[in-house]
């Protein structure tokens, strides 16, 4: 029976990788179907991963002796705030609960206080529990309401009780590290004028003995935000802050917390990310810790709150959806009517530039665009065929640049010759995959906070290619989630999310000409690699977002019209340029992860550092590693 029953699994899995191959839209709506019916998609953390995240915690945990100096030494800060801790309570599981407030009376740092609200609890053993540890500790506050006021309401009663400068939110069965409030005030008095701070989080197993599935976080990422409350826990907040953002809002219970910092995220950018597990999210029955599913009305309840979001920001017509793939996709009225100039270099015609141009006229929607192809290299544009072909189309012009090849100049020239106020810049070994491409990526460009968009690029066998570009990833900057299948989860999140980065790939990149032109362009010493990154880092510092959109899905041969080493020169120019980065780590990334795997992947105590090995590698020095 058990062999039959293999064969039948086996056969179903070679029928829906025949007809729903992996990475597909078509496999994205059948997953959709199935988690509708009772199915969950696997995390993708194998035992491997388990066995890694084990031995990192071991490595990260604090000794009882640095507990003990942290005990010792937080009278020695300069600021030591009252922390409030806000935590509503109703029916908690008695070991649960216990668990938390053990974790709570652990914390090396002790200026903290726990405001405990309980909603009615049915479960005498909560009032009691609750009476007996206040009765031991007079840091421990408790409220006991009539009536059950829901997350929202119990926790804004909890808000106005919080005498202290910050407010720390904790789960009624979640669980801190001992370490976690001293490392909030350390962070406080490294930058005290901050006012919010996050730190990194795990799933607690619902017994309370397995800590899995971490989840490492980038800096703050504005666009994140809208795929997913990344910030989750620990949190911890400006209590003045949250006060003037009007705290909790009742009809937001099951998505409060998100719509909390979407509001703050709007009154502040005084964020700081602390890439330290500090907090463990119990995966109970009920948690959305373990299935979103586990509260039917929370999804339409986190659509609403980034609607109202960007309505706030001043967006026109607002929407939030859960897209074909399953993931929270949001798109705005903007004007179509802006001319977008696809500047595609060129070194002559050939079947990929062919297939490229007929993707973009045969299947894009977007009503207003140009395509300038900028023929670089010996051969002018007369020496080809397709050229006069595809110029008969009044969309299409084609220029010569008979310089030796340089990407970075090429590109340049057909800016200058564009005539869109929006330049989006087109690998010629691309291939358009959706109509509303270039809706997606002209809808991003159009706000002025953010300065560049990319694209998600696949390889032909449907893996990632780009969902990003990460400084200092394989050495000097590579493309975060490349090789991975579309939809897998990982302890750095999803590629489906929208992400601000440092940089995203030229392949396919959108900006505004006011802000190509402010930026000075493609730095032109980078012949071929690393003037994206260059540009993108320029945009940063300017205060720009560069934001990667994984709805704007494009198909990429890459390297499939430049075969061969990368310039040594563009190596050594890119050192100097991204050495800041490489010796401070990208922000948008995690010091946790490894910079030499390309799929999120735990960080191994041995690992060389990036500006190390890029030095090395300029150098001509041997290395451990290989940049390719």
């Amino acid at each position: 029976m058990a062999v039959r029953a293999g064969r039948i699994f086996l056969t179903l899995r070679r029928w829906r990788e025949r007809w729903f191959p992996s990475g597909s839209r078509r496999r994205g709506f059948l997953d959709q179907v199935l988690r509708s019916l009772g199915w969950r998609r696997r995390s993708g953390v194998g035992r491997q991963d388990w066995v890694a995240y084990q031995a990192w915690r071991a490595r990260q945990a604090p000794s009882p002796v640095d507990l003990e100096r942290q005990r010792q030494t937080w009278t020695t800060f300069l600021h030591r705030p009252l922390i409030s801790i806000i935590t509503p309570t109703y029916n908690t599981p008695a070991d649960a609960l216990r668990a938390m407030l053990d974790s709570v009376l652990a914390q090396s740092y002790p200026n903290w206080e726990l405001c405990l609200v309980d909603g009615g609890s049915t479960t005498p053993a909560v009032a009691d529990l609750l009476r007996d540890y206040a009765s031991c500790d007079a840091r421990l506050r408790v409220r006991r309401l009539p009536n059950n006021l829901g997350i929202s309401g119990n926790s804004n009663v909890a808000l106005e009780m919080a005498e202290g400068e910050f407010v720390a939110l904790l789960d009624h069965d979640d669980v801190l590290e001992p370490h976690a409030l001293f490392a909030v005030a350390e962070a406080l008095n490294r930058q005290p004028e901050t006012d919010l701070i996050y730190s990194d989080h795990d799933v607690l197993s619902a017994d309370g003995r397995v800590a899995s599935h971490p989840v490492f976080k980038p800096s703050w990422s504005p666009e994140t935000m809208l795929s997913a409350n990344y910030l989750t826990h620990l949190t911890v907040l400006r209590t003045a802050v949250v006060r003037e953002a009007g705290g909790f809002v009742p009809d937001t219970d099951g998505a409060q917390d998100w719509d909390l910092f979407l509001r703050v995220g709007e009154k502040t950018s005084r964020i700081v990310h602390l890439p330290l597990v500090l907090y463990h999210w119990r995966s109970s029955t009920g948690s959305t810790a373990r299935d979103i599913r586990a509260k039917p009305g929370v999804p339409g309840t986190q659509l609403r709150v980034i609607e109202h979001h960007l309505a706030r920001q001043g967006l026109v017509n607002p929407r939030a959806r859960f897209d074909d793939s399953g993931f929270i996709r949001v798109d705005w009225a903007f004007d179509r009517g802006r001319l977008v100039s696809i500047i595609i270099p060129s070194r002559g015609a050939n079947a990929l530039l062919e297939r490229c141009i007929q993707s973009i006229l045969g299947r894009t929607t977007y009503p207003s665009l140009e395509i300038l192809v900028v023929n670089n290299g010996p051969q002018p544009p007369t020496a080809f065929d397709y050229y006069e072909e595809i110029s008969r189309d009044p969309r299409v012009r084609v220029v010569h640049d008979e310089r030796p090849f340089n990407y970075s100049a090429a590109s340049n020239l057909g800016a200058r010759l564009a005539k869109g106020d929006l330049l989006l810049f087109l690998n010629n070994d691309t291939e358009v995959m959706s109509s509303d491409w270039l809706d997606e990526l002209a809808m991003w460009a159009t706000r002025p906070s953010v300065g560049l968009v990319g694209a998600k690029l696949l390889f032909p066998n449907g893996r990632i290619q780009h969902a990003g570009v990460v400084l200092g990833l394989t050495g000097f900057a590579g493309h975060i989630f490349a090789g991975a299948v579309e939809g897998r989860e990982s302890c750095f999140g999803l590629a489906e999310w929208y992400r601000n980065f440092l940089a995203v790939t030229a392949a396919c990149l959108l900006t505004r000409r006011d802000v190509f032109e402010k930026l000075g362009g493609f730095d032109e010493a980078l012949t071929l690699c690393g003037s994206d990154v260059v540009l993108g880092l320029r945009a940063h510092e300017l205060g720009y977002r560069v934001v990667y959109n994984p709805f704007a899905r494009v198909r990429h041969h890459e390297s499939a019209t430049h075969r061969g080493a990368i310039p040594p020169g563009d190596f050594k120019a890119s050192v100097d340029r991204y050495r800041p980065w490489l010796e401070q780590g990208d922000p948008y990334f995690n010091a946790n992860l490894s910079y030499w795997q390309t799929v999120p992947t735990i960080r191994q105590p041995d690992e060389p550092s990036p500006l190390t090995f890029a030095e090395r590698y300029a150098a001509g020095l041997p290395t451990r590693h290989d940049a390719s």
